[in-house]
């Protein structure tokens, strides 16, 4: 196929990648995750801190139930207790909630094409569908984060679930596209809060095993990914979208019975006084998990009212302005990558005929949105491979150079398969930069604010989202279009690379390798 074929096809489709453009969204993790009463408890006792110290603690309350080694911080705790059964069952219902999210995400791809056929929609009022979603989204994100610091992870976690499983399951019932955008609305509210359960799962990890297990959690959005591929190809075309809506709420609804065995974070009851709850609360881990760690008394914490102002004060101000910048640009690249590839593929199918996937005749590319999701699930094993050997600022950096590289070889003079390469390159790199940005943010404030500053960070992903189909959409020339996001790529690495070490125990290398 001549390159000049393609930089047509590709320029007089604007909306020919419709059936993959809100997968992109999927990457809209933006960040939450933890700083440390930890850390500050740590400085309280001065017997803690050290690593040797700790691991002699852990080690004694595991091997002699009966001793009292004195006053313990949350992070001890969570290190004596380890990565075990407690552990595993928090991180599958939390990962059921990162798979609905991309479920509804990559669905809502396919349901813009199928509601602009059943009700003969224009391409702008079939925009408003996805619109609908992300102004639930921006809204959810700016609402929960607070919700969550002021009340508890836990509430907000299931209030999000909530919605995702009811708006979800309304949808498969729309009579007319209002319909459609008001549960949408609703459906996005909810997947705005779902920063909250990552945050949930952040602070129960040990910190030697934080990073790794945060990277792993978003295999469960490729595999959500992978089903409603898999879904769309055996139930569209026999029985319909609206089916198709009810079975993509199946993971929702199993993760909202699973609230029955979520806790409330420790990290945050401690430092809204709430001590014996705390306490009560790891010890039923540590009954679970089957260690006996005796009698435990964790160390006082003063009590932290909520004060987004902290966001913006002393050291804060540079912290909160780069994550904000890495985080928009994160999703801007992500979703702008996911919005043009299947415009790639479309041009390789039809063999470079003039067509859409709107069109009658024209069948969803499964196989080739298939081989880009696979790039992801490399993507996710290369971030847990790599995670806990380099700095997150560095690898963050580096990722975002990578994609700088790797984008615009899709429209350079080259080969088909290396277009393809190079398309999955870019979406790899996209997607291993949006998950270190989620592990990011949290780490970088302290519990109080955690929550709500890695909430507002993810609003900032979402008008990353805004952004790219806006550019996407209304830039003519190819040439431009991919200057712009090699440039935003540039601009994200170096503010990744100027990023402060995070405000959480464990978030920096050296410190994780002495947990």
């Amino acid at each position: 196929m001549q390159t000049d074929a393609r930089f047509r096809l590709l320029a007089q489709h604007p909306k020919s990648g419709r059936a993959l453009t809100t997968t992109a969204h999927a990457t809209l993790r933006s960040t939450s995750a933890m700083t440390d009463v930890d850390e500050r408890s740590e400085t309280n006792d001065a017997s803690a801190s050290t690593t040797g110290a700790q691991s002699y603690r852990a080690t004694e309350a595991r091997n002699d139930p009966a001793s009292t080694v004195g006053a313990r911080t949350v992070g001890e705790v969570k290190d004596a207790l380890g990565w075990s059964t407690y552990q595993w069952r928090l991180f599958c219902i939390t990962g059921l909630c990162i798979m609905a999210e991309g479920i509804e995400v990559n669905l809502l791809s396919f349901l813009e094409i199928e509601c602009q056929k059943e009700w003969g929609l224009s391409e702008k009022r079939t925009g408003d569908i996805a619109s609908g979603v992300f102004a639930g989204e921006i809204a959810g994100c700016v609402l929960f984060g607070l919700f969550a610091d002021m009340y508890g992870r836990k509430p907000a976690f299931g209030l999000g679930i909530l919605l995702v499983t009811v708006f979800g399951v309304l949808s498969a019932f729309s009579r007319s596209v209002e319909e459609m955008i008001l549960y949408g609305f609703g459906l996005g509210l909810g997947i705005g809060g779902f920063s909250v359960p990552y945050d949930l799962l952040c602070e129960f990890c040990p910190n030697s095993a934080r990073g790794v297990v945060m990277m792993a959690l978003w295999t469960w959005w490729t595999l959500g990914s992978f089903m409603v591929l898999q879904l769309a190809s055996v139930t569209l075309a026999k029985q319909g979208w609206r089916t198709m809506c009810v079975y993509c709420a199946i993971p929702p609804i199993i993760s909202t019975l699973g609230l029955f065995w979520v806790d409330e974070s420790p990290t945050w009851l401690l430092v809204k006084g709430h001590k014996k709850e705390a306490e009560a609360i790891l010890k039923r881990a540590a009954k679970t998990n089957g260690i006996d760690i005796g009698e435990l008394e964790l160390v006082e914490e003063k009590e932290h009212p909520l004060d987004v102002r902290l966001l913006f004060k002393g050291d804060n101000a540079l912290r909160t302005l780069l994550v904000w910048v890495v985080s928009f640009a994160q999703t801007f690249l992500y979703y702008g990558t996911v919005l043009y590839l299947p415009r790639v593929f479309l041009v390789l199918m039809t063999d470079g005929r003039d067509a859409s996937l709107a069109d009658d005749d024209v069948e969803y590319p499964y196989w080739a949105l298939c081989a880009s999701i696979g790039g992801e699930l490399l993507g996710n094993i290369l971030a847990m491979t790599l995670v806990q050997r380099y700095a997150r600022s560095s690898l963050t950096a580096f990722f975002f150079g990578l994609y700088a590289v790797a984008f615009p070889i899709i429209i350079a003079p080259v080969s088909d398969v290396v277009m393809v390469i190079a398309a999955m390159a870019s979406r790899l790199s996209a997607s291993v930069a949006g998950n270190m940005t989620w592990l990011i943010a949290p780490e970088a404030y302290p519990t109080e604010i955690r929550a709500t500053g890695h909430s507002w960070a993810n609003m900032l992903a979402r008008l990353g989202a805004f952004a790219t189909t806006h550019w996407v959409t209304s830039t003519q020339d190819t040439q431009v279009l991919f200057a712009g996001y090699s440039v935003v790529a540039i601009v994200a690495a170096f503010a990744a690379a100027a990023l402060p070490p995070g405000q959480m125990s464990g978030s920096t290398v050296s410190k994780i390798k002495d947990a």
